[in-house]
C-alpha cells in the first residue's frame, strides 16, 4: 500500500453498498444510484482525452479502495457540485450532488459563486469530505459517510479559495489554500486547528489549485501559475520538502506541464491532482481547454505518469497534454455520464440542475400527475429571461456533436406561451426552438438573446397542432440547426443555422459567435461557466398557464 493518504486508501473501504436511493434535496427529488454496483468487464483498450467532456473546470479527484470520485466547479449552478464515480477513471457516471442549493448563489450569474473545490476523504471518520470556497472567500466543508450524499455541511471561515485536501501517514490532515498557506485540521477534518507555514509565492504571478501528496517521504505541492484564461500562460508546476513546515524547492524541470499558444489541441493544463491506482500506476489529471470549442469550458484529461529517479514525477508523453493512451489497469466498466431522460422515474435524472434556487417538486413541475412525463408548470416571462429560470431545466454541454429532441405535448393559444428546447449561457446569452402562439396562431419560433438584446429570427405556422416533435442538432463546429416535426421521424427545418463559438481571440472563420455560449467571451459577464442545454416553458399569465409535457429528452450522437 502507498504512502499516498490522499489518493491511495485501498483497505479503508471494505462494505460495498449495492442500492439505489432516492433523496430530497431542497424539495427536489435525485435518483442516486450507489457506487458498489459491480461494473460490465470490457477488454483492454485505449482512451482518449478528455476522459469527463464539458465543463468540469477545477476538478477534485480521489481513490478510495477500488473506487474513484470527481467533483467539479459549478459556480451559480443548483443543484451544485455533481458527484461522479469510475471504476477505470475513463468512464464515469453521476451519483449525486453535493450542494443543494445556497443563499449566496445568485440566479442568473455565471461568475462567482462555487469554485476551486476539493474533494477529500478522512480515514478517521470515513467520510467524504468536499471543501467548497466561495467567491466571498468563505470556505465550507460538505461531509457524508457516502460519497453520493446527502452531505452535511460546516462553515470553516473566511480561508480563501483553491483548497487541497491531505492525509499524511502519521494521521494528521491539512489543507493548502491559494497562495500557499497550510492548515492542519482537526482530525474530523472538520475545523482548523493550527497555521503550520505559508510558503513564499511572491515570485508567481498565480499559485492556483494547490494540491499536496507524498511520495518515498517527500511532500509535493502541484500548483498552477500563469493565470487559468485562455492564452495566458497557465502551468501544473511542482514544489518538494522533506518536511510539511518546508523549505519547499522547485522542480528543476518547471513548469512540468505546459501549453498555451502553441498550437496544441488541449491548452492551458491548470489544477492538477495525483493519482495512484490500486495496481500501483500513476496519473495526474487536470483541466485544460481547446480554443476550438469554447462552448465545452475546461474539460478534464488525464496523462500516465512517472517517477525520475531523483524523485520528481514527469508525464509520459511529456509536457503538452496528449490526445490519450492505454487505459489505466483497471478492472474496465461501461459508465457514462447521463445526457437523456425518459422521465419514467418519480426523479429526474442527476445531470439536471437550474441557473436559480431549485423550483419544488408538485408546485412547480411534477413527473406523477402524467407519469412518464415531466410536467413543467410554466414561469411568467419570456423565453429565456431571469424571471423564467425556475422552469428552465438544464445540464451540460459535453459534445462537440449531437441531437437533443424532446417530444413535447403543449397547446399554445394566448399570446406569450412558449415551451420547447433551448441552448443556453445565462440569461442574456442563449437560443431556443418553442412552439408557441403568435398574430393568432400557433408557430413554430427559433429566437436568440445576445449580451441581453432579444430577436425572434424565424417562425413557421404550426399546422401539426400541440403534440410536437422538436429537435436541435449541433455539426461539432458549434453551429445549431433547428428542425420540428409530427411523429419524431419527419423533420422539417426552419430557419437559418445559428454560431455560438467564440467572440473573442479565437474567431471560428473570422467570425464571431452570435451568441456566444462559451466559458469566455462578452466581458465578464460571460466567463468561467460553459454552454447548456435544456428544456423550458413561459406564459405570460399566471392565470391558468398551460403546462408543458415533455415525454423525453434524447441527447444522442447523429448517425
Amino acid at each position: 500500500m502507498s504512502d499516498n493518504y490522499k489518493l491511495s486508501i485501498g483497505s479503508i473501504i471494505t462494505k460495498k453498498l449495492h442500492a439505489i436511493t432516492l433523496i430530497t434535496v431542497c424539495g427536489f427529488l435525485f435518483l442516486t444510484v450507489s457506487c458498489g454496483i459491480p461494473p460490465k468487464q470490457k477488454p483492454q483498450s485505449m482512451y482518449t482525452n478528455p476522459i469527463v467532456s464539458g465543463d468540469w473546470s477545477d476538478p477534485g479527484v480521489i481513490r478510495v479502495g477500488t473506487d474513484y470520485y470527481s467533483v467539479c466547479s459549478t459556480n451559480q449552478w443548483q443543484p451544485g457540485i455533481p458527484v461522479i464515480h469510475s471504476k477505470d477513471l475513463v468512464h464515469w457516471r453521476y451519483i449525486g450532488h453535493v450542494l443543494p442549493s445556497h443563499p449566496d448563489l445568485k440566479a442568473g450569474v455565471t461568475s462567482g459563486g462555487v469554485y476551486g473545490l476539493e474533494m477529500g476523504f478522512n480515514p478517521h471518520t470515513k467520510q467524504y469530505l468536499v471543501y467548497a470556497p466561495f467567491a466571498n472567500r468563505q470556505l465550507y466543508v460538505y461531509y457524508s459517510s457516502r460519497p453520493e450524499g446527502p452531505y452535511a455541511v460546516k462553515h470553516l471561515g473566511h480561508l480563501g479559495i483553491d483548497p487541497g485536501f491531505f492525509a499524511d501517514t502519521d494521521g494528521r490532515l491539512y489543507l493548502v489554500m491559494h497562495k500557499g498557506t497550510i492548515y492542519e485540521l482537526e482530525k474530523d477534518g472538520l475545523s482548523v486547528k493550527r497555521l503550520v507555514t505559508r510558503i513564499d509565492t511572491s515570485r508567481y504571478k498565480f499559485f492556483e489549485g494547490p494540491d499536496i501528496f507524498k511520495h518515498n517521504d517527500w511532500y509535493y505541492i502541484l500548483y498552477s501559475d500563469g493565470g487559468t484564461l485562455p492564452h495566458q500562460p497557465s502551468t501544473i508546476s511542482v514544489l518538494r520538502a522533506r518536511r510539511i513546515e518546508g523549505p519547499w524547492q522547485e522542480d528543476p524541470g518547471n513548469p512540468v506541464m505546459f501549453a498555451t499558444d502553441d498550437g496544441s489541441p488541449i491548452q492551458g493544463p491548470a489544477h492538477g491532482t495525483l493519482i495512484e491506482t490500486q495496481n500501483n500506476q500513476w496519473f495526474v489529471t487536470f483541466h485544460g481547454h481547446e480554443l476550438s470549442h469554447y462552448s465545452l469550458g475546461r474539460p478534464m484529461y488525464m496523462e500516465p505518469i512517472e517517477w525520475t529517479d531523483d524523485g520528481w514525477w514527469r508525464p509520459r508523453h511529456g509536457k503538452v497534454p496528449s490526445l490519450g493512451g492505454n487505459i489505466p489497469e483497471l478492472p474496465a466498466c461501461d459508465y457514462a455520464l447521463a445526457r437523456s431522460d425518459e422521465f419514467d422515474s418519480e426523479t429526474v435524472g442527476l445531470q439536471w440542475f437550474f441557473h436559480c434556487t431549485p423550483p419544488k417538486p408538485e408546485q412547480d413541475f411534477t413527473l406523477t400527475e402524467r407519469p412518464g412525463w415531466l410536467r413543467i408548470l410554466p414561469r411568467v416571462g419570456k423565453p429565456i429571461e431571469k424571471s423564467v429560470l425556475p422552469s428552465v431545466f438544464l445540464q451540460r454541454m459535453i459534445d462537440k456533436r449531437f441531437r437533443v429532441t424532446t417530444h413535447l405535448n403543449f397547446d399554445a393559444s394566448k399570446e406569450g406561451q412558449s415551451a420547447g428546447l433551448c441552448l443556453y449561457h445565462d440569461p442574456g446569452m442563449n437560443i431556443w426552438l418553442t412552439t408557441t402562439w403568435q398574430d393568432g396562431k400557433k408557430v413554430f419560433e427559433i429566437g436568440k438573446t445576445n449580451n441581453g438584446k432579444r430577436t425572434s429570427l424565424r417562425a413557421a405556422q404550426n399546422t401539426i397542432g400541440s403534440n410536437i416533435y422538436l429537435c436541435i442538432e449541433v455539426d461539432g463546429q458549434e453551429t445549431a440547426t433547428f428542425f420540428y416535426g409530427p411523429d419524431g421521424k419527419q423533420w422539417t427545418p426552419l430557419g437559418d443555422s445559428i454560431y455560438f463559438g467564440d467572440s473573442g481571440k479565437d474567431l471560428r472563420n473570422g467570425r464571431g459567435g452570435d451568441p456566444d455560449l462559451g466559458w469566455v467571451g462578452i466581458s465578464k459577464r460571460n466567463i468561467w461557466s460553459a454552454a447548456t442545454l435544456g428544456v423550458f416553458a413561459v406564459c405570460n399569465s399566471n392565470t391558468n398557464p398551460a403546462p408543458a409535457d415533455f415525454d423525453y429528452v434524447r441527447v444522442e450522437t447523429p448517425k
